[in-house]
């Protein structure tokens, strides 16, 4: 069967953008089920944030494929081939926006935004990233995709700096939670490893992060990049100093902190987002690795 085609988007042709030149290059929409043109793989030469309100899906980034939910946040770069088809049934948000959009010299850049974000927006190597907003936070993200849309939309006094400030809030938003997701990054987390074996690392930690909220282990991976368990064990500990196991559970690791330090939510609940089946072994590992239990460690780092 043949690939879809990809098309290019540029910002200028998309069909509720203000062309006037006071405005700023940005573009909001919220899109449902009940839209009939559906979605295929496309590419453009702006910035887009696509965030999922409700419902499920695939949706892919370059050769990478991630099942989508309720609280999922996109950053797709410019240039990188996406395909959002899997979602046409889902409540979904799209921004997108040039960096012209936000007009500001250099002396307010670095006031205004953080140097990870400016870094995202200025580098010629940038990758798209996958976030996920948590629960008690979707309200607050909703209502500022309404302001911004509300003030491209009614275009009243001031709307022009009202837009360029609600873009510019929620990319800090979007700069914050990557840093508290501290998603695996291949380049970052293998700096030294040889140039024949990244490759092969680059999937395993593509789909460790796409696929490590269910449970799987070893023979999954090594399934998924098609080398025998004990070739991929032996190359990986050798070129990261950790097993394809540790690397696993310190991706869970690393969300059951978070949601730990910022929801509610039961540790029997952490257990079941994070991908283990019995909670009593996920508190064993947890007591391992971090000295105390997973309860403990909440009210100690919340006080």
């Amino acid at each position: 069967m043949p690939k879809t085609a990809c098309v290019v988007t540029p910002l200028s042709t998309l069909s509720l953008l203000d062309r006037s030149p006071a405005s700023p290059q940005v573009w909001v929409s919220r899109y449902t089920s009940l839209h009939t043109r559906p979605s295929r793989p496309h590419t453009h030469t702006f910035f887009e944030l696509l965030f999922v309100e409700a419902g499920e899906g695939w949706h892919s980034m370059g050769e990478r494929q991630v099942w989508a939910q309720a609280g999922d946040l996109f950053v797709i770069a410019p240039g990188e081939i996406h395909d959002p088809s899997g979602l046409d049934r889902a409540s979904r948000w799209i921004v997108a926006f040039a960096v012209d959009a936000l007009s500001l010299g250099q002396t307010e850049l670095n006031l205004f935004l953080p140097q990870q974000l400016r870094s995202f927006l200025h580098s010629p190597q940038v990758k798209s990233r996958h976030l996920h907003i948590p629960l008690e936070e979707l309200p607050r993200w909703l209502l500022q995709l309404q302001q911004l849309q509300r003030e491209l939309g009614n275009k009243h006094l001031g709307f022009t700096e009202a837009a360029r400030a609600l873009l510019i809030l929620l990319l800090i938003d979007v700069a914050r939670l990557s840093q508290i997701e501290q998603t695996l990054e291949p380049e970052l987390l293998l700096p030294k490893c040889s140039a024949q074996s990244r490759p092969l690392l680059t999937q395993v930690f593509r789909f460790i992060e796409a696929n490590y909220c269910q449970p799987i282990g070893l023979s999954e991976v090594a399934k998924a990049v098609n080398f025998s368990p004990a070739y991929l064990t032996d190359l990986v500990r050798r070129e990261t100093g950790r097993t394809v196991l540790e690397w696993i559970v310190e991706r869970r690791m690393t969300l059951a902190r978070r949601l730990l330090l910022e929801t509610d939510e039961s540790v029997n609940q952490i257990v079941q987002t994070v991908g283990y089946l019995d909670p009593g072994h996920f508190i064993r590992l947890f007591r391992r690795l971090h000295g105390t239990t997973p309860q403990a460690w909440r009210l100690s780092h919340r006080s």
